[in-house]
């Protein structure tokens, strides 16, 4: 089975990702792990140009989507990412959300895109990274990871 991580990057989110890694091998998935990177130049219509980050999601049988929300902002960056991912239609994914402070719309506008191209939303966590990462957080996270 291969499986594919792909994080916008933050410090909590990017320490979550390699554990989301380490996890997953262990239920002997194959892991691609992949950072959802802006492309610096402006682009003209309004989705973000992507600079990195695995958007064909054919080769995979589970997508884990990790990314940081301060405030209560959802991640645009990620959102666009959904919006350019093909082959979503069947995909079981999971939602690892990283939250400073509230995390308003960022998983049900996360979870919307995901389901709105075919694929299905099989769980969802959001740890909250406001004093950073700790044991209990950590092991949340390893949990969450087992039970999908």
């Amino acid at each position: 089975m291969k499986a594919l991580v792909s994080f916008v990057q933050s410090n909590e989110i990017t320490q979550l990702s390699e554990i989301v890694k380490e996890e997953l091998e262990k239920k002997n998935y194959s892991v691609t792990v992949t950072e959802v990177i802006k492309h610096k130049k402006k682009n003209k219509n309004k989705l973000a140009r992507l600079k990195a980050g695995v958007t064909d999601w054919k080769p995979f049988d589970l997508i884990v989507l990790g990314f940081p929300v301060i405030g209560i902002s959802s991640s645009h960056l990620m959102n666009d990412y959904l919006k350019q991912c093909t082959n979503i239609s069947g995909k079981q994914t999971a939602i690892l959300i990283g939250c400073i402070g509230l995390h308003g719309n960022a998983l049900k506008k996360a979870s919307s895109l995901v389901s709105f191209h075919g694929g299905k939303v099989k769980d969802s966590l959001i740890v909250s990274s406001f004093l950073g990462l700790n044991e209990k957080k950590i092991e949340k996270v390893k949990e969450f990871i087992q039970n999908i």
